[in-house]
């Protein structure tokens, strides 16, 4: 029996196999998420509401920019968001204040957003963590995805609303990180809007829990 029909019919299947992957980890991993209103204008109230995990930052509003980073703890995604970030700090020009905002289950306390990504945004200076329980906050300021950022500048106007990352997980200067950049270290009139890829924020479907 000639085996070469069944060998070429075996390498079509496994080829079809791994194409069908390949394709589907590409939509997965260029797939943006879905990004919802954010607020024009940043408020001391809408902050002072949250729950810090230190004591409440004494810096008003006005003094500096502001960058808001929503996040799921368990988002593995959402690390090469913080090494872009790391990246980045050196080059910001103006002092900045960076607020960590860690979704965490409603039903789960304050340990829970322990983790490494956790860990790694606290290191980055002149950042402080704010326990976000149940969502409420990243809802309120439109920010359904993990890696989500909001930069408000001195005056409290927003800026910057997006990822800065070009795909799931991907790290490395890309458009939207250069933007921030830039809008960090020359505030401009209008607002950057990008794309934002990573893991849902209250939804545990994409997340370890």
């Amino acid at each position: 029996m000639n085996s070469r029909p069944i060998l070429l019919m075996t390498f079509v299947a496994l080829f079809s196999m791994s194409a069908i992957g390949f394709i589907q980890l590409t939509d997965y991993s260029s797939r943006p998420g879905r990004a919802g209103q954010a607020p024009r204008q940043l408020t001391d109230l809408a902050l002072l509401e949250a729950s810090w995990t230190g004591d409440v930052p004494g810096i008003p509003l006005g003094e500096m920019p502001t960058l808001l980073v929503f996040y799921h703890p368990k988002c593995p995604c959402t690390a090469a968001t913080v090494r872009v970030l790391e990246r980045l700090q050196p080059r910001f020009k103006p002092t900045l204040r960076i607020i960590a905002v860690a979704y965490c289950p409603p039903d789960q306390d304050d340990a829970w957003i322990e983790s490494r990504t956790t860990t790694a945004l606290s290191n980055l200076t002149g950042t402080q963590t704010v326990i976000d329980r149940g969502g409420k906050l990243s809802e309120q300021f439109g920010a359904l995805v993990s890696g989500h950022l909001l930069l408000y500048g001195a005056d409290g106007r927003l800026t910057f609303s997006g990822g800065i990352t070009p795909y799931r997980g991907h790290e490395g200067d890309s458009p939207s990180s250069l933007d921030l950049l830039r809008r960090i270290n020359a505030p401009p009139d209008d607002c950057g809007q990008w794309a934002v890829f990573g893991c849902s924020i209250a939804s545990d479907s994409e997340t370890q829990r």
